[in-house]
């Protein structure tokens, strides 16, 4: 039992780490499966979805409450559901980029979620203040103490912030090498 909730939280971690990747708008990879979850307990607004994320031990869905803005507080709604029983989840919140994102000083960075009754959900409210326009991500950790261990589940939550591309910028010229190979030529600073 344990190797399997290893094995499940090490997937969710992969999975989360590539929905934080630098994939380009053409790539497969650019968003990580999604499916569209009717079964959440809150009804969605006419011009949002409810999204959930294949995890690990607990399974996160959310939904973006509004559209958001740069420089305006933007409100996630977050469901979490255990799938090993009711336990005491330990949720934290963090943004890799502060340039691109921030947590308002009046959120809390992580919260204790007690314990709710098989197949039922817990839910959470987080806010978050765009900086820039573009594709944003809020990374949220769920982790569970067990009776071996602690387990956790991982998800970035993606943020499109007005109609800035999503495609990666990139430093330096591409150019062909001498295998025929596609390469950034990055150029050397004389001083």
């Amino acid at each position: 039992m344990n190797r399997v909730l290893k094995c499940v939280s090490m997937v969710a971690l992969a999975l989360a780490m590539n929905a934080c990747g630098n994939a380009t708008e053409g790539d497969a990879a650019v968003d990580a499966p999604a499916v569209t979850a009717p079964q959440l307990s809150f009804t969605p607004a006419a011009d949002s979805s409810a999204t959930a994320k294949p995890s690990g031990p607990v399974i996160i869905s959310y939904r973006i409450i509004g559209s958001p803005i740069v420089g305006q507080p933007v409100a996630i709604e977050l469901e979490f559901e255990s799938t090993i029983g009711p336990q005491l989840m330990h949720i934290s919140y963090r943004v890799n980029d502060a340039t691109a994102l921030q947590l308002p000083e009046t959120q809390l960075a992580s919260v204790s979620m007690a314990p709710f009754q098989d197949h039922e959900r817990g839910s959470q409210q987080v806010t978050v203040i765009p900086l820039r326009e573009g594709r944003l991500y809020l990374n949220v950790a769920v982790s569970i103490e067990g009776e071996n261990g602690s387990v956790s589940s991982v998800t970035a939550i993606p943020i499109q912030v007005g109609g800035a591309s999503r495609e990666t910028q990139f430093n330096g010229e591409p150019r062909l090498d001498e295998n025929g190979e596609t390469v950034i030529s990055l150029p050397a600073k004389e001083d």
